[in-house]
């Protein structure tokens, strides 16, 4: 009896160690190759330097950043509001009324061909051209998620194609699902995407759900956007890009320097 036992003992055991070496593989092979900075908002204010508007923003990464601010004004200054010390460019975005964010994740992806991504240029300002909303680190939807009664999420998406003909937001249009970039914006970046965290502390979502338009004034969600102004440290372009995105496995764990999922 006492020699059953054990032996069933020791099959449980290396079940349960199986199990969990199973998991582990798993959740490594749906790994996406990645870079993702975790920052948070250091002020709420009316800056914007890219597009001068007066709607109230969150404000995250370079913390010198005011309308004034150029590439390479940020660029020089190293201090920032991210996990990463490279992330000394600058990012906002449009308060959520009565939403308050706890945080933002930042990601850049290469979908398609992720060996054809190439640096991203100093002073290159983009605009977000796409907002979906997810429940509970569910699957994203292009509407606000009234029913969340958990944390959730604004994603915003950021266009990766540039034509090389000047660093204003306006030349710059979204590749196709495949990464791909039309012919007249030929010059591809790492897809960027902004994760703004609510914590939804009231149980609900603000129905409907506003966004900051101007000084006192609110619009639909679906003028929700982001603002990207590129100034970080050479250690995105001349290392990451590499070691994250254009030589990294299209599954399997990430080194640590990519960032935690």
């Amino acid at each position: 009896m006492t020699d059953a036992l054990t032996r069933g003992a020791r099959f449980v055991a290396v079940l349960l160690l199986t199990l969990a070496l199973a998991a582990m593989y798993a959740a490594a092979a749906q790994a996406e190759p990645q870079i993702k900075v975790n920052c948070n908002i250091y002020d709420t204010n009316r800056v914007d330097p890219i597009a001068y508007s007066a709607h109230l923003h969150h404000q995250f990464g370079n913390t010198s950043t005011t309308n004034q601010s150029t590439a390479d004004s940020l660029f020089s200054n190293t201090r920032t509001s991210c996990d990463a010390n490279w992330f000394t460019s600058a990012g906002w975005f449009p308060e959520e009324r009565n939403e308050p964010t706890k945080g933002v994740n930042v990601y850049y992806r290469a979908p398609g061909d992720q060996r054809a991504i190439r640096p991203i240029p100093k002073g290159l300002e983009l605009l977000s051209y796409k907002q979906m909303y997810n429940c509970n680190e569910g699957p994203f939807q292009n509407k606000p998620v009234y029913d969340c009664r958990g944390n959730f999420g604004t994603r915003l998406v950021f266009p990766d194609c540039w034509n090389q003909k000047s660093l204003q937001e306006t030349s710059t249009v979204p590749s196709n699902n495949r990464g791909q970039c039309p012919a007249t914006h030929p010059y591809r970046i790492p897809r960027i995407l902004y994760l703004v965290m609510h914590d939804n502390a009231d149980g609900r979502v603000a129905n409907p759900l506003q966004v900051s338009a101007g000084v006192d004034s609110w619009a639909s969600y679906d003028s929700m956007h982001g603002d990207y102004f590129a100034a970080n440290q050479p250690e995105l372009n001349n290392e990451l890009l590499d070691l994250c995105l254009r030589n990294a496995p299209d599954s399997g764990a990430l080194p640590a320097r990519c960032g935690q999922e």
